[in-house]
């Protein structure tokens, strides 16, 4: 984890960057409310079950098509965002900072696959079952 310095009021305190190039298992964690930043607002009405997923430990993953090592994506149970945390310690349990990039909804069961191109086909069961009674 990369070490960054708050100020606050002239203290410096540190706070830990999380960063990795493999997925973390996050342990239960205290968040700072107040550190919270979103990059859009409408955002917002989502962050009650982000905050419950951080709260009670989750997994997170780097996200693949960004180039850095701090940006995680977190599938709650509706909802899959991508977000950023500073730490208080190295055991994670405190979240100093969140920053939430973004939140789309969730979805399970479909597998997307870009083909030579530029196509785009979906693999879903039930779309090739529809097309096999087509023909």
């Amino acid at each position: 984890m990369a070490i960054h310095r708050k100020k606050n009021d002239g203290h410096v305190a540190a706070r830990l960057l999380l960063e990795s190039t493999e997925p973390l298992e996050l342990p239960e964690a205290a968040i700072n409310e107040a550190g919270i930043t979103l990059e859009r607002e409408e955002i917002r009405q989502y962050l009650p079950e982000l905050l419950e997923e951080l709260r009670d430990g989750c997994f997170v993953k780097p996200v693949p098509v960004v180039m850095s090592n701090s940006m995680f994506v977190l599938h709650a149970e509706t909802r899959t965002f991508w977000i950023r945390l500073w730490h208080t310690d190295a055991s994670r349990t405190e979240i100093d900072r969140l920053h939430v990039t973004s939140c789309i909804p969730l979805t399970r069961g479909i597998h997307a696959e870009i083909l030579r191109g530029g196509g785009l086909a979906t693999n879903n069961d039930e779309t090739e079952e529809e097309d096999e009674e087509q023909d």
